[in-house]
């Protein structure tokens, strides 16, 4: 018998005091205790406080338990100043109950936790995303979905298979802009899709640097985890992390997690992807700290012809030209040529697509859907479908050709050195279950 079915059990038996506080029985726009989702966190740097932060908001929630290998708030200066360890992050939020972990496993093996918050570096999210779904958590899990397209298909296969809740955050889909947009073009506002530019921030560029010692607050080899065993420095740990393919694709699976996903759900490609993609134009760095490429533009093609470009000389946003018009899109802005396509009303008759039709939290569409256990906003399947496309790109450009791509078996046809990089090793006793 679980919690809340223990508390409805007892019923008369329990002894009633003569004054409850009305947050105890849900009155006075308080929510009971039986009632809320109980929450762990797991990965307080950046977005894992952000998102931590928006569900303490929401008065159906109760965070207990917070987890990260860093304990303190130290950063070094370097990055975004709202990253912090657990400990810090506990402090601030006054949460005196919170217990914290530096082991998410420990974590998860608590009863009494209905759902995860979780905002890791990206080598980490199959293997976190899996243990929670093996687990029988609901997770919030922070885009890009994973760092390899195997890993995605593992990952997806296990919320599948453990029937958890999913809802990954890219909230994008939970801004009016965005969704009006998808569905205007979805119901032919625009004529037929012609080509639909992606712009993203280029990657950075840093000169090599000598190691430093690993602060005591840091537990550098759960930091680093199935990655390979390297000498720290704060730039690997701490907000630049994104820049080293070791633990993330770049921009291009970072911010093309947004937009490309928003292009695909436009054109109803969202469950299945492009044909080929191909590279445009790639710079890499030459004797620098990072691995990744400083500019980049990849085209992919998809069944009925459609053309999206990915590159990082586009402005920020997409550009989805059709033949009948443009429509631009990005946070904060929706514009469109000639300008009333975008006055255009859905009619009850249209094609819809499941999306908040006004401004909400995407952390809150999340709770909607674990307390009536319906599909979320990002589900686990296209989070996958726009990570691979993305992924994809990477292949792409490191390679130096056209990728052939397979939607349907998930393969990359008659190439095998492309193939490999779908997957890597894991090191030590990591491993996909």
């Amino acid at each position: 018998m679980d919690r809340r079915s223990f508390i409805k059990g007892m019923g008369a038996a329990i002894f009633i005091p003569a004054i409850i506080p009305a947050s105890a029985l849900g009155r006075d726009g308080f929510v009971a205790p039986s009632n809320r989702v109980v929450m762990g966190s797991i990965g307080l740097g950046g977005m894992g406080s952000n998102n931590t932060s928006s569900f303490l908001g929401d008065k159906r929630v109760q965070v207990v338990a917070l987890c990260d290998p860093c304990m303190s708030d130290n950063r070094y200066g370097y990055g975004h100043n709202n990253t912090c360890g657990a400990e810090v992050f506990k402090q601030r939020k006054n949460l005196k109950d919170a217990k914290i972990y530096t082991d998410f496993r420990e974590l998860l093996a608590r009863e009494d936790i209905d759902a995860i918050t979780t905002a890791t570096p990206d080598h980490w999210h199959a293997i976190i995303g899996i243990a929670c779904a093996n687990a029988g958590k609901d997770v919030y899990g922070e885009k890009p979905l994973t760092r390899t397209i195997e890993e995605g298909r593992y990952l997806s296969n296990a919320v599948a298979r453990n029937g958890i809740i999913w809802q990954t955050g890219s909230w994008q889909r939970s801004r009016h802009d965005f969704w009006y947009a998808a569905e205007l073009v979805r119901n032919g506002a625009i004529g037929k899709v012609k080509l639909i530019k992606i712009g993203l921030p280029s990657n950075n560029k840093v000169p090599p640097l000598a190691p430093e010692k690993v602060p005591d607050t840091l537990d550098w080899n759960m930091w680093l985890g199935p990655a390979a065993d390297v000498e720290f420095h704060p730039y690997r740990a701490f907000t630049t992390w994104r820049f080293f393919s070791e633990y993330s694709a770049g921009k291009i699976a970072d911010w093309g997690a947004h937009h490309l996903d928003i292009a695909q759900w436009a054109m109803g490609y969202h469950m299945q992807g492009a044909k080929t993609i191909e590279p445009i134009h790639v710079e890499w760095q030459k004797d620098g700290f990072y691995d990744l490429p400083t500019s980049f533009a990849v085209r992919y093609t998809y069944e009925r012809g459609e053309v999206v470009e990915m590159s990082d000389k586009y402005p920020m946003g997409l550009e989805i030209i059709g033949e009948n018009g443009t429509i631009w899109v990005d946070r904060g802005r929706l514009a469109s040529n000639p300008i009333t396509i975008i006055d255009e009303k859905i009619k009850p008759s249209s094609e819809r697509i499941y999306g908040l039709e006004v401004p909400g939290s995407h952390q809150s569409a999340f709770i909607d859907s674990v307390l009536n256990r319906r599909a979320t906003i990002t589900d686990i399947e296209t989070a996958h479908r726009t990570n691979t496309g993305c992924l994809l790109g990477e292949i792409a450009y490191r390679t130096g050709r056209k990728i052939v791509w397979d939607w349907k078996t998930e393969k990359i046809i008659g190439d095998e050195q492309a193939s490999r990089l779908c997957s890597r090793a894991y090191r030590g006793n990591w491993q996909l279950v």
